[in-house]
């Protein structure tokens, strides 16, 4: 089954959506992300991904309790990520009834630790694989490193790593449509479910993006904007 999931990102406790990962390109969309989050859920979400940005950026989680409200209020499974880098944060919000870790610099930086949950937690961690021409951006897309994403996505998938979010930078926020050819590329080249993020613009998209192999997608700015009805992809 084909996955469509609607994006909350946090930014100083407003759901926000940047450009290209610019945080001085940042547009606020709600200052509530629990009005938010109950609008994707009533109009059918069957999951919610949510990126805590200034978590992600600083290495430190800041809108972990506007998080655990969600999972708390909300009965529906959630994917999290951004600044969740050490064993007793991971531990603590799959005990406390997150369905999905999302890991990014801690799978470039801390291979020990991601071999440890991916042991530990199985289905529950997933690996974001952030593009920037080919190589791997961590830090809250702020540091590009010199590792290409293939290699990171089969060392991680060698540590017991189930499942990659996969997202071009470059399209990131821009409503241009996704890298079909880069998502294809990649899906084709992993054993495991890929969900694709970046650059969804239409209802067409989705549709395209369900040929490339993909697991499933992340929607954004198309669903903030009003270009992409989530009842009618759904």
């Amino acid at each position: 089954m084909f996955e469509v999931i609607p994006a909350i990102d946090l930014l100083g406790g407003k759901c926000v959506r940047l450009t290209q990962g610019r945080y001085n390109a940042s547009k606020i969309y709600s200052d509530d992300p629990i009005v938010m989050a109950r609008k994707w859920l009533e109009l059918g979400a069957k999951r919610l991904h949510i990126v805590d940005l200034d978590g992600a950026k600083t290495g430190t989680p800041a809108n972990i309790d506007i998080l655990k409200q969600i999972i708390k209020e909300f009965d529906l499974p959630i994917q999290a990520g951004g600044g969740i880098r050490n064993y007793d944060q991971i531990k603590e919000l799959i005990e406390y009834g997150l369905d999905r870790v999302i890991l990014g610099t801690t799978a470039i930086k801390n291979a020990n630790l991601l071999g440890q949950v991916c042991q530990e937690f199985g289905e529950h961690i997933a690996v974001s694989i952030d593009a920037k021409s080919g190589k791997v951006a961590a830090a809250g897309w702020t540091e590009v490193t010199k590792k290409d994403i293939l290699t990171l996505a089969k060392e991680a998938i060698e540590l017991g790593v189930k499942r990659f979010i996969y997202t071009d930078i470059s399209r990131d926020g821009m409503l241009q449509g996704p890298n079909f050819e880069g998502i294809k590329a990649f899906a084709s080249e992993v054993s495991i479910p890929v969900i694709a993020a970046g650059g969804i613009s239409s209802q067409e998209d989705i549709i395209k993006l369900k040929e490339t192999g993909a697991a499933g997608c992340i929607v954004g700015k198309a669903l903030y904007e009003g270009k992409v009805k989530l009842e009618e992809v759904l």
